[in-house]
C-alpha cells in the first residue's frame, strides 16, 4: 500500500473516531494523525535517528500537507525522549 493510501486511511480513522491514530512504517519512521474540530495534526517521527530532509519532503507530498500548514518546530527537528519529530498542523478545507 502506498504512503498516500496509508495516510488517507489513518486520517479517516482519526476523523471518525476522534482519537489519535498512528502507524509504524518499515523504514523506522512513525506517522501519527490527530483530527480535532476540523484541524489535522500530522506528526512524523523516528527513534534514535533524525528524519532526512528529502524524506520530510516526500512525507509532506504524499500525505497532502498543504503549503500553509504550520510546522513544529519551525526549523530543524524536535526531540521527545529518544525520538526526533516534525509535525504539521492545518485546518481542513470545507
Amino acid at each position: 500500500m502506498s504512503l498516500a493510501n496509508l495516510y488517507t486511511e489513518l486520517h479517516r480513522r482519526a476523523r471518525e473516531s476522534g482519537e489519535d491514530r498512528a502507524l509504524d512504517l518499515r523504514g523506522g519512521a512513525r506517522l501519527a494523525v490527530r483530527v480535532l474540530d476540523g484541524v489535522t495534526t500530522l506528526t512524523i517521527s523516528r527513534k534514535s535517528r533524525r528524519l532526512g530532509d528529502t524524506e520530510i519532503v516526500v512525507f509532506k507530498r504524499d500525505c497532502g500537507v498543504p503549503p500553509d500548514a504550520i510546522r513544529f518546530p519551525l526549523e530543524g527537528q524536535g526531540l521527545k525522549g529518544d525520538a526526533y519529530y516534525v509535525a504539521f498542523r492545518w485546518r481542513e478545507s470545507e
